[in-house]
């Protein structure tokens, strides 16, 4: 990962380096992230995460991810290019403390194929498990394999593209879930998206769309909402591009 850059004071935003141009058969990659007590912490990465062919072994990516008393951390990596005949595992484990802050972002997009087409993948599995001490407050596992029926009802209901944007905060309320629900649905008509309220303060927001960029501006947007109402702060921008 690079230096810490301080987009915001007290505040270091991380960026996390990909080696190579991307990840290639039986490829194992493990980050660990801690936030001490009343730290504030921001992370992304460089550019999206490539995931190549994968005839033998598939790549496997962990993260394992602690939040101290009262610390805060913005987690929103580039989406996830999966590209034919990819095959890719990836687990996300995150342990909370008491007043501690998570939001999290994870984009999964189908690569380009030779003959133009869509979910060309082999097949991608995310697992992501949130803990306070413990108690399992989410066990979320998405499961995404090409078949015929892909792009049907109960699936992916002719959308490509998928998205997940995670909120965990005292103050994020069912008032607060209705309020951002109501913010999102009148400037992302196009898109199919749906709140679900988590156990101790939080929701999740699950997106499906045609394009990454769509995605991307509504979990900017919520992720901007959220800053500001549960903790009074502006939206930032990484300058990335």
């Amino acid at each position: 990962m690079t230096r810490p850059v301080y987009l915001e004071e007290n505040s270091p935003s991380l960026y996390l380096i990909h080696v190579g141009g991307g990840y290639v058969d039986g490829d194992t990659y493990i980050t660990s992230l801690a936030v001490e007590d009343g730290a504030e912490l921001a992370v992304t990465t460089q550019s999206s995460t490539k995931v190549y062919r994968t005839p033998k072994k598939p790549v496997y990516q962990r993260m394992d991810v602690r939040l101290g008393k009262g610390s805060v951390l913005e987690f929103f990596p580039d989406p996830l290019i999966a590209y034919e005949g990819a095959r890719f595992i990836q687990e996300t484990s995150v342990q909370l403390e008491e007043e501690s802050c998570l939001f999290f972002s994870d984009i999964i997009t189908p690569g380009w194929a030779e003959d133009g087409s869509f979910f060309q993948y082999d097949w991608i599995r995310s697992k992501l498990k949130v803990f306070n001490g413990e108690k399992l407050l989410i066990f979320d596992h998405l499961m995404l394999e090409p078949d015929d029926e892909m792009a049907g009802m109960m699936q992916m209901d002719h959308y490509t593209h998928v998205g997940t944007f995670l909120i965990f905060h005292q103050k994020a309320s069912k008032e607060f879930l209705d309020t951002l629900y109501e913010t999102l649905a009148d400037k992302f008509e196009e898109v199919r998206f749906g709140l679900s309220a988590l156990p101790e303060g939080g929701l999740m927001v699950r997106i499906l769309a045609s394009n990454t960029g769509t995605i991307e501006k509504l979990i900017e947007h919520a992720h901007a909402f959220a800053r500001k109402e549960l903790l009074g702060k502006e939206s930032v921008r990484w300058r990335k591009y």
